[in-house]
Parts: C-alpha cells; structure tokens; sequence
C-alpha cells in the first residue's frame, strides 16, 4: 500500500483541487519532490502551499499515520524538515522532535491506479517508448536529445541566476555554492547548499592565509564540530574551541545540525567531513576561485586549479 501511495504522490495522480489537510487546510501541489532512495524523509524539495502559504522541504509517505511513530520519527530531527505527512489513513496526529505538530493530509488511491499498479509500475522502469527508439530515425534521436540537453543548460542557468540574486552579484559566492552542492553529489547535495549559503564569507575571508581556522569555520558551521563521540581526538578538540572563538568573534548564526547530514551507503572518502576538509583546502589555497576558472582557457587549466 505504501509503495502505491509512492506512486500516486510521485506522479501527481490525484484531484489538483479539494486537497486539505486534515485540520481542513487546503493544499496546493507545485511540485511533489525527488524521490529519496536513502535514508530520511521520501521526498524531498517538495514545493506546496498550505492555507495559501509556500512551503519548501520534505514530504514522508506512510500507509498509517501512525507508522511515523513506529519509525520513531518523533525522535528524529532528520524528518524535523517534513512540511507535510501523507497518509492512507490517518490514525493518529504526529509531531516533530521539537513538538510541533506536523500537517498531514489523506491521499486516496484512484481505482484505476490501484488495479493497474504492477503495470504501471513496469512502465514506470522501461518507458513506453524504449522499445520503440530503435526505429526512429536518428536525426529525430539526435534532435529530441539536443532539445533536452538544452533545457537542462537552461534549468541550470536559472538556478545559478537565482543564487546570483540572493548573493547580491557578487559571483565569487554563487560559484563556491554551486562548487558545494556537487562536491555533495546527489545524497548530500542539498546540504552542501545549504551549509554554503551560511557561511559568512567575509568573515571567512579575514582568516582565509589559515587553513586551520578555514576548517573551524567550514566544519564548526556544518554543525560537526557538534559531535560527542569525536571528542576524544585532540585535534578535533582544537577545531571546535577555534571554531568557539570565531563563533562569538563574529556572531556567527547557528551551526546546522548533524542531522542533516547523509552516511549511509557513502564511501568513507566521500564522507562531509573529508569532503569539507577539500574545500577548505581549495579555498585557503585560490584567494579568486571564480576568477581563475574564468581565466582558464582549458578544461585541463580547470582541472588543475581544482585539484
């Protein structure tokens, strides 16, 4: 039931009107989120509006409302960012671990879904129109994945254009955010981002001749200087009371939490902590980054001022 549910919310099979949550809030889907195969919540970047209001974050899909508390999400803050709970049945109310309520809306199953669920899921693995490509003629082939490769670039370029907003123009940031986010792959991605899009770049900045001090803030504002059992290694010690000063010299914002993090099904070198500890490396070591990328007149000049 709970995969069909999946489905249903995945592919946005469902009335785009009359949808409330179950305090009777009404509920816009824009964008129901990537599909997670990892730890944490199903969905995540879902775009909805409840009560008229954006919301931006995660989606957790369960057959009953109370399955959230048999997973024990209550007690985990890595679901703290679930914007809404979607249900078969709703049983129960259920909260995060800071006791806010979370909104929670019913999805129900069409019919013709739920009959049809073993062949459309199939379709869903081998597109209708695999088996046909092979007949097609190839400039047709060519053209349709020009055509798509051309609107991932424009996609792309939005998003960069929207982080240049928020950066105020200023493109050695936006460039070291989008450098963050890829160095996150797709399991971290999202929290690359958002640990870039803190930290204070200017503070940053004065300390930046100190590899050291580059590493309390990348680490200490990623919220890993937070953790108990590291405690025991010196140097982590050294970093997180470096980290404590830089912290109350500049009146940094609140590191984020661990929890956000992702490690399951990661290589140890692909670990935040590891891949961190390169981009305060990079940063320490190109004073412009954007600049010298800019400047580079080959892909392998590129490669070499990254490595």
């Amino acid at each position: 039931m709970e995969q069909l549910l999946h489905y249903v919310w995945k592919h946005k099979i469902f009335p785009l009107s009359l949808l409330q949550t179950t305090s009777g809030r009404p509920v816009e889907v824009i964008d129901p989120g990537l599909p997670n195969m990892n730890a944490g919540p199903d969905f995540f970047n879902a775009k909805l509006k409840i009560d008229g209001t954006l919301w931006v974050g995660n989606v957790e899909v369960h057959t009953q409302a109370s399955d959230w508390l048999l997973h024990r999400h209550d007690r985990d803050k890595a679901y703290d960012t679930v914007i809404l709970h979607v249900v078969g049945e709703s049983n129960c109310d259920v909260y995060r671990t800071n006791g806010e309520l979370v909104p929670q809306m019913v999805l129900t199953c069409p019919d013709t879904v739920r009959l049809r669920y073993e062949e459309l899921r199939q379709t869903e693995i081998y597109p209708p129109c695999y088996s046909i490509l092979a007949s097609l003629p190839k400039l047709t082939v060519h053209s349709w994945l020009s055509a798509l490769q051309v609107e991932r670039f424009e996609q792309k370029a939005c998003v960069i254009s929207q982080r240049l907003e928020r950066c105020n123009h200023h493109w050695e940031d936006v460039f070291f955010i989008t450098l963050a986010r890829n160095f996150g792959f797709g399991l971290n991605g999202d929290a690359f981002e958002a640990w870039a899009n803190r930290l204070p770049f200017r503070a940053v900045d004065k300390h930046r001749d100190s590899l050291f001090q580059v590493e309390a803030f990348f680490l200490g504002q990623a919220g890993l200087l937070e953790e108990v059992s590291a405690e025991a290694d010196d140097y982590y010690l050294i970093l997180q009371k470096e980290f404590r000063y830089l912290q109350h010299k500049f009146e940094l914002p609140a590191p984020m939490s661990v929890e956000q993090w992702r490690f399951l099904r990661l290589r140890p070198d692909n670990f935040p902590h590891v891949r961190l500890a390169q981009l305060a490396c990079l940063y320490h070591k190109e004073q412009s980054l954007f600049s010298r990328v800019m400047e580079a007149e080959t892909l392998e000049a590129v490669k070499k001022i990254l490595a």
